[in-house]
């Protein structure tokens, strides 16, 4: 059994449908269907998990994403984005550190953040 760190975790169970906007503080999994934003502070220590069987349709903002699902819209990583080989992406990533599996699916503009706070 994985052990998850010792901060607070939320689970959006895979037979759960979210219509409307997300905010959290600490780990994010969802299994299930969000069509909306979701967000938490970029300066935090956050983490959200996309998981294999789940949808989200909205943009995108956390410190580090962890993508097995699909989503629809932009995504911005402030520290770090892990694509897995189950990712499908329709929309522009920006990012500070970006890690792709093979068969990973990005249908979006790769844009690195370090070269936009260095202009």
């Amino acid at each position: 059994m994985t052990t998850r760190n010792t901060s607070s975790a939320s689970l959006l169970e895979k037979d759960l449908e979210i219509i409307g906007n997300i905010a959290f503080q600490n780990n994010l999994y969802i299994h299930g269907k969000v069509s909306g934003n979701i967000a938490a502070p970029m300066d935090s220590r956050a983490a959200l998990y996309i998981q294999g069987d789940s949808e989200v349709n909205g943009e995108i903002r956390a410190p580090l994403i962890i993508v097995s699902g699909a989503i629809s819209g932009d995504i911005f990583a402030s520290r770090r984005i892990s694509l897995k080989s189950t990712a499908k992406i329709n929309g522009n990533i920006h990012y500070v550190e970006i890690q792709m599996d093979e068969g990973a699916e990005v249908n979006g503009v790769l844009t690195s953040m370090n070269s936009i706070s260095d202009a």
